[in-house]
């Protein structure tokens, strides 16, 4: 069976238990149904779950977004970590990688000289997806929606369901062009390209593989498996993992890459540990107490073992950048105690937290944690309830030896590049997985000694639009960038000690 510690499993799994009468929603209560959700939700385990005290809903929290905004940690707030929504299914949707999309993955910068005006710069395009079929390509210029110019009022309208009319300009040919496109529910397989570079009398035998990997999707551990069978078949010497644009996603993703990367005696071994988790302190209390560990290790074992298609590499290079967020920046710091981590590109985004999915009553076939007993919830306030669920954060992540990045709060680069410079000039991109993309071709130079070629473009963005990144995101980008997802305890009966012991806790601190 597949190696984890106790606490944690693959998805997000049920936590059940039969609510004290304190804590069942009360048909003659007028605080709002929604808004008493969200407390309960936060109060019970939320990473700051102590600064709940005093602050439960009345009636005129009326708006749950709002309230939900007030209850939350500045640091959280600062970020922009925690959310809520009223789309549960699209949520999900996401996280599977089923969603439904244009196909294109998006930088925002503000037009030089406009207060409102912006672009989207495309970073990649999915294959077989609306963007891919209607020609759109990396490195394009999105500056026109429905004839109007792109601004931070509209913008969003790329990122939704209706059919659109784009304004495209080439940064290279300055040739524009108008297309329409229409989303459709696509398969956003992450693992977008993966080559092998050989037979260059320069490498000195050096075959060295490469994989560009745009989301911690554990649907998609398959093609993971699968991309590490070839460069274990080829005979790879060294790997450099791109996770330049990966807004993170799934712990167990992470963990599956992790022991597909990490050296084989590491990944055999029960006692290696890949990441420990910090919670709330009751809910830490809680855990140890019980025995119960808050590490997770390798993986080992089961359908698809990483073992089978494992390098045994003692070290490997990883690009990334101030767009890697999450799930990227914990593979990359947790990897570091097993084995030497280069990591090239920038200072990552920042983000050492992780969440857990929360829905009223639903468990969603173990994704979600729901806070209540379904049968102790009114058909009423199951139907008020139905849409909405929270992704508050849970916990910080650390490496094996309880060490963690809060201070600064981001990753260095072991090579830093001139990634603001030449990101915000898509004139001088390449297409992925090009030897001349200036941050794969230093990977290569790292690795095999011959100085770096990659060549730049030669029309600067600058001079047409400014060259200022604006940090907005597409509600995909945003949802995995800011959600390590986490997976609660799935041993039997300890959901209803833990809910029980919750609402005991509540009551008793007043929360």
């Amino acid at each position: 069976m597949k190696k984890t510690f106790p606490l944690l499993a693959l998805l997000l799994v049920i936590l059940t238990a039969c609510p004290r009468k304190d804590d069942i929603i009360d048909p003659d209560d007028k605080v709002p149904v929604v808004s008493k959700f969200v407390y309960d939700g936060l109060s019970s385990y939320y990473l700051w779950a102590n600064e709940m005290t005093n602050k439960k809903p009345t009636n005129s929290n009326t708006d749950p977004e709002a309230y939900f905004k007030s209850l939350l940690n500045s640091i959280d707030t600062q970020h922009g970590w925690s959310w809520i929504t009223d789309d549960v299914n699209a949520l999900l949707a996401d996280f599977s990688g089923t969603p439904k999309d244009f196909g294109w993955s998006l930088a925002l910068y503000r037009v030089s000289g406009s207060s409102t005006d912006v672009v989207g710069v495309v970073k990649y395009v999915f294959p077989n997806t609306p963007a891919a079929n209607a020609g759109i390509v990396r490195g394009e210029i999105i500056n026109k929606i429905d004839g109007s110019n792109m601004t931070l009022t509209n913008y969003t309208r790329l990122f939704e369901g209706n059919t659109l009319t784009v304004g495209i300009v080439n940064p290279i040919s300055s040739v524009s062009r108008s297309l329409a496109v229409t989303p459709v529910v696509i398969a956003t397989n992450p693992v977008l390209k993966d080559s092998v570079y050989k037979d260059n009398p320069a490498f000195a035998g050096k075959k060295i593989g490469y994989l560009f990997y745009t989301d911690f999707i554990s649907n998609y551990n398959n093609k993971l498996y699968e991309t590490f069978a070839k460069f274990r078949s080829e005979g790879i010497t060294d790997l450099v993992l791109d996770l330049r644009y990966n807004h993170g996603g799934a712990i167990d993703a992470a963990s599956y890459l992790a022991s597909l990367i990490a050296p084989r005696s590491v990944v055999q071994s029960s006692s290696s540990v890949f990441t420990e988790l910090s919670y709330n302190s009751f809910l830490n209390s809680f855990f140890d107490s019980r025995g119960n560990s808050r590490k997770t290790g390798f993986i080992n074992s089961g359908p698809m073992n990483p073992l089978d298609a494992n390098l045994n590499f003692n070290k490997v290079y990883i690009i990334a950048t101030d767009d890697s967020y999450s799930a990227s920046e914990l593979i990359t710091f947790c990897l570091k105690p097993h084995m030497t981590v280069v990591h090239i590109g920038s200072n990552t985004g920042g983000k050492f937290t992780g969440s857990w999915t929360l829905h009223a009553y639903d468990d969603f076939d173990g994704e979600v944690v729901p806070v209540y007993e379904e049968s102790d919830l009114s058909n009423q306030d199951k139907a008020t309830l139905k849409n909405w669920a929270m992704q508050p954060i849970v916990a910080t992540y650390k490496d094996k030896n309880g060490a963690d990045f809060t201070n600064p709060g981001y990753l260095v680069p072991t090579y830093p590049m001139d990634v603001d410079g030449i990101e915000g000039d898509p004139s001088k991109w390449k297409p992925i997985g090009s030897t001349n993309d200036y941050l794969l071709a230093k990977a290569i130079s790292l690795i095999t000694g011959l100085p770096v070629q990659a060549t730049a473009g030669t029309t600067s963005l600058r001079s047409v639009y400014g060259s200022k990144r604006v940090k907005l995101f597409s509600p995909i980008d945003n949802r995995l960038k800011e959600s390590v997802q986490f997976a609660p305890p799935r041993q039997k009966g300890l959901g209803k000690e833990l809910i029980n012991r919750m609402k005991e806790q509540r009551i008793s601190s007043n929360f």
